[in-house]
């Protein structure tokens, strides 16, 4: 065997290179064939989600072919077999697995022609359930819709009916007649309605978007009664409420009314209030933006005020606090007096101010030979001391000392001082004991 493998060394080698080749071109062929290859091969194949659909017909559906499973356009998966089971056929696909998780348990497959050669796709409809629809599961008839061949419309139409889609189609040749330029006519009429087409799409556009909301609407409505039904005391707890609130607010019309009338000037109180505010702001931006600096310096000399604010503490807390409280009764009272006292002050600053003026006065001496009032103040005392002194030619009158009895003032007060009012006179000027005040110290 070795010897004749090195006899025909040449001849395996291309036998080995052939052999090569072939295998590449042949997995250069699959992997650029439509088809879908099982997960057991290796390099080409892949492991796939399964689904099963029931269609009433699946004409022109050919597995193998590439034909292809789409979502919203975009291409999810492939046809991979057709079979027929109880008078109708069961296509399977194979999904991508980061697919499969769109369609729901209540998809809707509808297979339709992708070309005119009637090279099929089966159009998925995801649905609205929460529910993934599961692998190797089949989509019942109920769901899915075959392809509709035109001859087929044809063949349900009665026969009158069909006579009169001839005509239609007759009518429609001659109204497209080349010849007298109707298609030119139709084109031009056809252009003139595509204002009025773009209208109408965005009217339907509106009437989607209304639509869609009067059924957001309805939906959350009923959402609100089932919860207002199963909260039926609290609602009409709510109403009672309402009800009296109403009623409170009713009473009290006329002083809604009056608070009413007044909003409209407190309004535009407000309004230059804030008008004011914001100009304030806008004045004190620059001031404030230039005490940042300040405010930064700040900083380091409060925190160095830390230890005194520390030390001081104390002393505050247990000795000038005390303190305070001890002398606040008399700063009170200190506070009521001076109260007096400043009202007073005016009035005693004003009298000192006339007593100053009045003194200038008296002592001011003007040029020439007339002298001051005070110059005659000397003049005025001596004049006076003659004029008050109690004495004449034989000196000052004597001193003497009257000793008064019970006896005597009992007799002076019903005797002489009715008689003599003189006398009367001047015993209140000199003080004379009358019996009450001596009565009084003891004496009678």
């Amino acid at each position: 065997m070795r010897r004749a493998l090195r006899e025909h060394s040449t001849d395996v080698i291309a036998v080995v290179a052939l052999l090569l080749a072939a295998i590449f071109a042949g997995t250069v062929i699959l992997a650029n064939q439509r088809a879908s290859l099982p997960s057991w091969l290796p390099v080409l194949g892949a492991d796939r989600f399964e689904l099963q659909a029931e269609f009433s017909s699946a004409q022109a559906v050919t597995p193998g072919q590439g034909q292809a499973v789409d979502m919203a356009g975009i291409q999810i998966g492939d046809i991979t077999g057709v079979e027929l089971e109880d008078g109708h056929a069961v296509v399977t696909m194979q999904v991508d697995n980061d697919k499969a998780h769109l369609i729901n348990e209540d998809a809707s497959l509808l297979l339709r022609p992708k070309t005119g050669l009637n090279d099929m796709v089966i159009d998925v409809d995801p649905g609205t359930s929460d529910q993934d629809v599961e692998e190797g599961s089949t989509v019942p008839l109920a769901s899915s819709e075959p392809s509709v061949n035109p001859d087929e419309i044809l063949a349900g139409l009665d026969a009158d009916t069909q006579g009169f889609l001839k005509l239609l189609l007759a009518g429609g040749a001659e109204a497209l007649d080349p010849e007298q330029h109707r298609g030119e006519k139709l084109g031009n009429a056809l252009r003139r309605l595509e204002p009025f087409a773009r209208d109408i799409s965005r009217i339907s556009g509106a009437l989607a978007v209304r639509r869609e909301n009067i059924r957001s609407a309805i939906h959350n409505f009923g959402l609100l009664s089932q919860e207002l039904a199963d909260k039926d005391q609290d609602v009409t707890a709510f109403v009672d409420s309402s009800d009296a609130a109403l009623e409170s607010f009713a009473r009290q019309e006329s002083s809604i009314r009056a608070a009413l009338r007044e909003l409209p000037a407190t309004l535009e109180e407000t309004k230059g209030a804030l008008g004011s505010a914001n100009q304030l702001a806008l004045n004190a931006t620059p001031a404030l933006r230039d005490l940042i600096p300040g405010a930064r310096a700040l900083k380091p000399a409060l925190q160095a005020l830390r230890p005194l604010f520390k030390e001081t503490t104390a002393p505050i807390r247990d000795q000038i606090r005390p303190f305070t409280k001890q002398v606040a009764s008399p700063v009170h009272h200190i506070r009521e007096a001076s109260v007096g006292l400043g009202r007073a002050a005016p009035g005693l600053r004003t009298g000192f101010t006339r007593l100053n003026q009045g003194l200038n006065g008296l002592t001011y001496d003007p040029p020439g030979g007339q002298e001051s009032f005070a110059f005659y103040i000397p003049w005025l005392n001596h004049n006076l001391n003659n004029l008050m002194e109690l004495q004449d030619a034989h000196g000052p009158l004597p001193r003497g000392l009257v000793l008064a009895t019970c006896n005597t003032a009992q007799l002076a007060q019903s005797t002489a001082f009715p008689t003599r009012p003189n006398l009367l006179v001047l015993a209140e000027l000199t003080g004379f004991p009358t019996t009450s005040l001596i009565s009084g110290l003891g004496g009678c």
